[in-house]
């Protein structure tokens, strides 16, 4: 594992709004989780079958912290923590957390958004809602758990030093404007790393063919903040969690929102019904 200068870390964000941490997490920690995930990674998660929710074209692993201690170990690495202390100066805790799949489309379009918000589900009209919070500083990273060639994350450079000054969360319509300072992490190897202030517009880049990316990504919010989405671990992995993980797990804290996204019932629908489908057509080749 790559050792790193926290305080040059925290200076790099503070400049740029995100520093390159690649070669924190191991290449033999990355075929491990990967090793995991890959059947749920191919399966809707459905009645008890552990597996991905579908929104648009990607796919998001359920459960995602299940899977192993690998997992938990990158959502919890001391570098990555002691450096998200330090630039929120507060204890932090994860807030949001994902790893999915994002496939090529010809429909999909990620808007240029920052993440310095609350995210709260509304039960009476089953909706997610998202209150923007300008002096909510925190930090995101993501990993790629798959070589890049495109579709890769794009920031925009020292956009954290100004976006707060916007009521908004999208910002697309301001494209033109900073299209100079767009950094592109394409054409990158799995374990690429970034970690970036969550006030940094950013997105996926769009892309309409080519190869499947896979990443992983938390959101590490400080204490003042809410505590965000629930945390579900398999008790294999309790033993031998520090204090640290525990904090930053949320042990004992209730949790402020419903985990993202919750899948549509027409596309675990009709992909069970391919499933369904094919069995019988196999059938009938027998009978």
């Amino acid at each position: 594992m790559k050792s790193f200068d926290i305080d040059e870390l925290k200076s790099t964000i503070e400049k740029d709004g995100f520093a390159d941490l690649t070669g924190l997490i191991t290449s033999n920690c990355i075929k491990e989780i990967n090793s995991k995930i890959e059947k749920a990674m191919n399966q809707p998660h459905c009645n008890g079958a552990r597996g991905y929710i579908k929104q648009g074209c990607q796919r998001y692993l359920a459960d995602t912290l299940t899977y192993g201690k690998e997992i938990i170990d990158v959502y919890t690495n001391e570098t990555l923590i002691e450096l998200a202390e330090k630039y929120s100066s507060d204890k932090v805790h994860l807030s949001n957390y994902r790893i999915y799949s994002t496939y090529p489309s010809e429909d999909f379009k990620m808007w240029w958004h920052l993440d310095n918000k609350i995210d709260t589900y509304d039960f009476e009209n089953n909706c997610f809602v998202q209150e923007v919070v300008p002096d909510d500083k925190g930090l995101i990273f993501l990993m790629y758990l798959s070589d890049v060639e495109d579709g890769g994350v794009q920031l925009v450079k020292g956009s954290h030093k100004w976006s707060r000054n916007h009521d908004c969360e999208g910002f697309d319509h301001m494209e033109n404007d900073f299209h100079k300072e767009i950094v592109t992490f394409n054409n990158r190897p799995k374990g690429t790393f970034i970690a970036y202030d969550y006030a940094t517009i950013h997105r996926a880049k769009p892309y309409n063919g080519g190869q499947v990316r896979t990443s992983m990504f938390g959101q590490l919010s400080p204490s003042r903040m809410p505590v965000g989405e629930p945390i579900l671990l398999n008790t294999r992995d309790l033993n031998g969690l520090t204090k640290k993980q525990k904090q930053v797990l949320n042990f004992g804290q209730e949790p402020s929102t419903l985990n993202w996204p919750i899948g549509e019932i027409n596309e675990l629908c009709s992909s069970q019904k391919q499933k369904f489908d094919l069995k019988e057509k196999f059938k009938n080749l027998f009978r």
